[in-house]
């Protein structure tokens, strides 16, 4: 209110008197006026009344340099304070996506790897089908000889036991004559089951020609054709070690193929029904691991942008902050040097403080 009243009275003896100064136009505003009061020639005014606005005017200014000053220091703690809390964040930010890089790098890796063993075990599946068909089918073309073999085996001992038998009815020259035709028939019969058994050849081809010549002739030998069925049922019984070898044979043979068969199906169940799917369901879960760690890692790339934009925007607005702030200060300091250089003015117009 002091500091109005002054500048008003100051204001009003300037008005009345017209007074004006030289190179004002050089001056501070309060220079100007301070200047065209020690002009003024009158003791009607309290220019202590004016010292006093001065020095509330003077304090004003240096109560807002004091303010801004304060307020300055408030917002330095404040940037600081920002500045620390985004580079604490950008600094976590790296961190973490450095850490999910390499996670994500492992995931991938574990999935390469599992798609690799998928690929080795689809082809140990197509070999183990392969192999499975390839035993199937030599159990079949082994089951399908071993049945011509021993039903070859069992016509040609049948043959003979028709031979034995018909031989056995043969008492004399009219039972002979009687069964010439049979034993023809007979004959036949043996010579072409017993020609499948080629390696028997040089057993039952005697046998043959034997029965052969019977048909030929009505005398009969009966030591001959005791020593004949003697020899039958030798060749009879031959004929059934062999067929009993070939049966123990085939069964050991199918059940060595067999067990390899065993195993083979229990390779493709084990590849098809659990391997397999497995490995498709770890592939898939490494997939859903990497694509759930890639969407966080977009995240914190988002949020280090952000973080860095954050700092940059509040390092541009400190700069803001502080050329404002010199400048005020410059104002305000200019404004004190403007009271000072009106104050000399004063004295130089004879007008001191009492």
């Amino acid at each position: 209110m002091k500091t109005f009243i002054g500048f008003t009275l100051l204001y009003l003896i300037l008005a009345n008197q017209g007074i004006s100064s030289i190179q004002q136009d050089k001056l501070h505003p309060i220079s100007k006026i301070i200047l065209g009061l020690s002009e003024v020639q009158t003791k009607d005014f309290n220019y202590q009344q004016l010292f006093v606005a001065l020095d509330e005017l003077a304090q004003s200014f240096q109560t807002r340099i004091n303010d801004e000053n304060s307020s300055y220091e408030l917002d330095q703690q404040s940037y600081f304070s920002d500045v620390q809390f985004y580079e604490n964040q950008i600094n976590d930010f790296k961190n973490k996506i450095a850490q999910l890089e390499i996670e994500i790098k492992e995931l991938g890796d574990q999935g390469t790897r599992l798609q690799a063993y998928l690929t080795e075990a689809n082809q140990d599946l197509n070999e183990a089908i392969k192999l499975l068909a390839q035993k199937e089918q030599q159990i079949n073309s082994d089951n399908s000889v071993f049945e011509s073999q021993n039903q070859e085996y069992a016509d040609t001992i049948n043959v003979l036991d028709q031979a034995i038998a018909l031989l056995n009815e043969i008492k004399d020259e009219a039972s002979l004559i009687q069964k010439k035709e049979h034993i023809k028939e007979v004959s036949q019969n043996m010579h072409k089951s017993m020609k499948k058994l080629s390696s028997k050849r040089v057993f039952y081809q005697p046998l043959v020609n034997v029965l052969a010549q019977m048909t030929q002739s009505n005398y009969v030998d009966q030591e001959n054709l005791k020593k004949v069925i003697n020899f039958m049922n030798q060749l009879r019984q031959n004929l059934i070690d062999a067929q009993q070898a070939l049966q123990n044979q085939h069964e050991s043979q199918s059940k060595l193929q067999q067990d390899i068969l065993s195993e083979t199906q229990a390779k493709v169940s084990g590849i098809q029904d659990v391997l397999i799917p497995l490995l498709g369901t770890e592939i898939s879960i490494k997939q859903s691991e990497v694509r759930a760690l890639s969407s966080i890692l977009q995240d914190a790339q988002s949020n280090l942008a952000d973080a860095q934009e954050n700092l940059v925007a509040t390092q541009n607005r400190w700069i803001e902050r502080t050329s404002t702030h010199n400048n005020l200060l410059q104002q305000f300091n200019n404004e004190l040097l403007a009271i000072k250089d009106a104050e000399n003015a004063l004295k130089k117009g004879g007008i001191f403080r009492q």
